[in-house]
């Protein structure tokens, strides 16, 4: 299964780094979720597929944008502060420019019944490739009915009932936490108990 693979051993430098979200940056025609999970989970392996998603969920809660947040955990995950300010430094450096130029571009031609058809086009693009990253990280969650109560909240409360985002995300974050930290608690405990009635019942042995 591919989000049990082990990620790379070898931990990436800020150079390698620095480039890497660079080439994500400029192929990341489409949408940048599909790309980044394509060279880091899969070329790379920098991260399992449950790690890529544990690292995103946290992005999409974090201020900002949620890959950019990726990125900077990624970064600091393998090189330090370092690391954060290369990522962040490929990911912006040429596609700024890139996004500027763009932009006059479709200032000048946007109304052209010729981009407006290609616009079209891309669209229906950017969906399927949204729709093969969402199915990819549903395929790295646990096969409990707990995480997938947790998408389906969060998909009829933002996609069905429109609620804002954050009224459904945060809610959803705190007990998710909660519930993760009250399962190793009890784990923990469990863990605990058996070893104290293991040592019981060998002192009433002796």
């Amino acid at each position: 299964m591919q989000g049990a693979r082990t990620p790379a051993t070898r931990k990436p430098g800020p150079r390698e780094l620095y480039f890497t979200y660079l080439l994500i940056a400029l192929a990341g025609s489409g949408g940048l979720l599909f790309w980044t999970h394509r060279i880091i989970v899969e070329k790379k392996r920098w991260l399992t597929s449950s790690e890529f998603a544990e690292y995103y969920g946290l992005g999409q809660i974090i201020p900002g944008a949620n890959l950019f947040n990726t990125a900077l955990m990624l970064g600091h995950r393998y090189a330090g502060p370092r690391g954060m300010l290369a990522a962040i430094g490929g990911f912006v450096s040429l596609s700024f420019f890139i996004m500027v130029g763009v932009g006059v571009f479709y200032q000048h031609f946007g109304s052209h019944p010729v981009i407006a058809r290609a616009l079209n086009g891309m669209a229906a693009v950017v969906i399927g490739l949204l729709l093969a990253s969402s199915i990819k990280l549903a395929l790295a969650m646990p096969r409990t009915w707990r995480p997938w109560l947790f998408i389906v909240l969060a998909f009829g409360g933002v996609g069905a009932i429109r609620l804002p985002l954050l009224w459904v995300a945060v809610p959803l974050a705190i007990a998710s936490v909660w519930l993760a930290w009250h399962d190793d608690a009890r784990s923990g405990g469990g863990r605990g108990g058996g070893g104290g009635g293991g040592a019981g019942a060998g002192a009433s042995g002796a």
